[in-house]
Parts: C-alpha cells; structure tokens; sequence
C-alpha cells in the first residue's frame, strides 16, 4: 500500500510527486481542470517517457513528522476527520473514487503554527489523489485511524473513545462522510465550568441549544461547518499543550542542577548558605559516584560566532517551532527546518520540506532529501552557516 514518490524544488516552492504508470485517466483530468477545496494545488510532468503528477506542499508537514515531536491532541484529531469529511464530500460532486484518496500518514500534510499543532485557519490539511494507488479507502483508512491511536495523548479519555468507536466504525464498512461526522457528533462535550454532558443522537433540538449556549460562554470566534451547519467557536477534547511541550522538550538539565533530585533537604539548605561551593563543600553521609564527561559529543559549529550546538540524543530537530531541539532566532529558517539522525556511527541530514532549503557543502538538498554527513562538512541552514564536528571515535 506505500506509494512511492519524490520531492522536487522549484523557484522556492517546494512539490511532492507522484509517478504515473500508465495513461493520464479522467479522475487526474478532472482535478487538474478544477480547483477542488482541500486538495494540494496539483500539475502535471512529463519527464523520462512517464507523467509524474505533483502537489505543492509549500509550508505543510506530513503529519508523522509533526507526532514525532509529541502526541496527538483531541481538537487536532477532530479537525483532521472533519476536514477528510468534507474532502470526500466534494469528491463525490467531482465524481472521484475515494479508493484513490492518499491517507498514509507520512503524506498527510499539514499546516502547523510556530507551537507545532494544526492551525486552526480555513484549512489545516492538504489532501492528494493518485490514480495509480493500490487498495481500497476503507484500507487506508483504517491504517490511518490504527495510526492515530498509537500517537493519541493516552490520558485524553474522551480522545481514545471516539477513536476506538470510529476504528470499530470502519472494521464494519466503508464509513463516507455522514458516518465519519456522526462519530464526531457522539463524543463527550466539557462544560467550561468542567459539568460533563453527553449528547446522544437523539433530542437534536437540546443539543443545539446546548452547544449555542457553549459556544457563546467560550466567546470564540472561529467559524467552521459540521454537516453543511455554520457554527461559531469550535469543540475541544482538552487542551494540555502546555504541560506537553515541557513534558517533551528536550532539554538537558545544567550539571548546577544534577544533585538537587539526590541530596536530602538538609544538605541542599546547608548547599544554600555556602557562597562559594568551591572553597567549601558539604560532606556527604552517603557517596555517590559521579563520571566527569570527557568525551566529546557531535556538534554543529556556527561559523561566524563559533557558537556550538551540541547534539546529545537522536533524531535531533532545528527550527522555529516552540519545543524542537534547538531554535536559531533568523529570519527564513522554517518550523521545522531538518532533522539529524544517527544510524551505527553515521549521521545523516534531512531536509524537512525547508521553504528556504538546506545546503550542504554547497549544493541544496532536495526536500526530504536524506544525506550522510562527514566532519568538516559545511551546512547552510537559511542563511546560518555551520561546520559539522563528528567529535572523538568512541562515541
């Protein structure tokens, strides 16, 4: 079921392709003669005696990316199902087979704000059509549904229910648009003051009033459509986005700091009271071994400031967004610009679909182009300039 595709840059967009194996059909001819809501702007490519068919994902993450960093939050996942709804909504009026709707989560794209979750504008997701893909929508959907329940916040209840029901749902048939809105429609409401409430399906004109009522207590603004209904504000499951991003963001605690969660409380008073811990220490009743660290880690020198950017744990993530690994403060770096990884003693450098693009040593990566680095190697990261220092052997 995977789909092989490639990702080209041009003129300072970037495009993800699909290579066609046969003759352009009347569902491609359909899409690239009207523009269809939720589907990335779409061309087409003649190139090596084969059409290739490419979408613009400028600015947009594929969705595993995005849940590599933390989990999946309840309003994420509610704006996902909607937006997929509507989406199957107008392939119906373009009378295309939803078999060839693309929902593996590595080509499920999003728009993400600087704090790393769905933005939640006019549209968050970014769909593609493949005439060529193998298997059926109710397959694809379910390995997407199977997906977002192993990187749902397990401590979100009301979040791990509607996906059970709604990978329940899809075990049974091929749930189109009404079913998976009428799952939606049965989750759990909080009442701001924190009453819980549910809403059957049954007493529709209570529920209305009820929901009129919730939205205009949460004064939001936001307008969206569930089941062709225009309705102001938008439902959450809960929101812990705080607790997450400090619960994932890595780190490293200053050695300053190291003995604090070791010593008892009477020593870390005594601690206090020395003004300088250098020319007085606190006998210990109890000894702790501690291993200076000598050996040298990977880094990144910055060659202008010589500023080093230590690479202490993999895969490490640079860019914008609140929560990666590191965030250089310079106009052009994306959100979540690349990613290094470390495979057996290699590392290796991966642009993230960067809108400004990733050098190295002097030619720009494809988007998502995966490359070895060696030390010495000079990375150009918008503007930023780094040198790749591999460190000693023995790490």
């Amino acid at each position: 079921m995977k789909v092989e595709v490639i990702y080209k840059r041009e003129q300072g967009r970037n495009y993800i392709m699909f290579p066609g194996k046969g003759t352009v059909g009347i569902q491609t001819e359909m899409i690239r003669r009207n523009k269809i809501a939720g589907l990335a702007d779409f061309y087409m490519e003649w190139d090596n005696d084969k059409w290739y068919y490419g979408y613009d994902i400028t600015g947009a993450q594929p969705l595993c990316r995005i849940l590599d960093v933390r989990p999946l939050t309840g309003e994420e996942t509610e704006r996902i199902i909607e937006e997929l709804a509507e989406f199957l909504q107008r392939m119906e009026l373009f009378l295309l087979d939803r078999d060839k709707l693309v929902l593996e989560p590595e080509l499920l794209y999003v728009y993400a704000d600087r704090e790393g979750h769905i933005c939640s504008g006019r549209q968050g997701c970014l769909f593609f059509f493949c005439e060529d893909l193998e298997g059926t929508y109710g397959e694809h959907l379910r390995a997407l549904v199977l997906y977002l329940f192993e990187k749902a916040d397990e401590e979100n209840r009301e979040l791990v229910e509607f996906l059970f029901r709604l990978h329940r749902t899809s075990a049974r048939q091929e749930p189109d648009a009404e079913a998976l809105l009428a799952c939606l429609d049965q989750v759990r409401l909080m009442e701001p003051g924190g009453e819980e409430l549910y809403l059957e399906d049954t007493g529709k004109q209570e529920k209305a009033l009820y929901e009129d009522r919730l939205w205009e207590e949460r004064g939001e603004e936001e307008t969206y459509s569930r089941s062709g209904k225009v309705r102001e504000g938008r439902k959450v499951f809960g929101d812990r986005k705080g607790f997450l991003m400090k619960l994932f963001k890595k780190t490293p605690v200053p050695p300053d700091e190291m003995w604090d969660d070791l010593e008892p409380v009477r020593f870390k008073e005594e601690k206090a009271k020395v003004p300088d811990e250098k020319e007085k220490r606190v006998d210990r009743p109890t000894e702790v071994l501690y291993v200076e660290e000598t050996r040298r880690v990977p880094a990144l020198i910055e060659t202008k400031e010589k500023k080093k950017v230590f690479l202490e744990h993999f895969p490490f993530y640079i860019g914008t967004q609140e929560g990666l690994d590191y965030c250089p403060e310079f106009q052009g770096v994306s959100r979540i610009h690349l990613k290094l990884d470390k495979r057996g003693d290699t590392i290796w450098i991966t642009d993230l679909n960067s809108t400004n693009g990733t050098g190295l040593n002097g030619e720009t990566l494809k988007p998502n182009e995966e490359r070895r680095l060696n030390h010495g190697d000079q990375i150009w990261l918008a503007g930023l300039v780094y040198e790749f220092d591999r460190g000693e052997e023995s790490w």
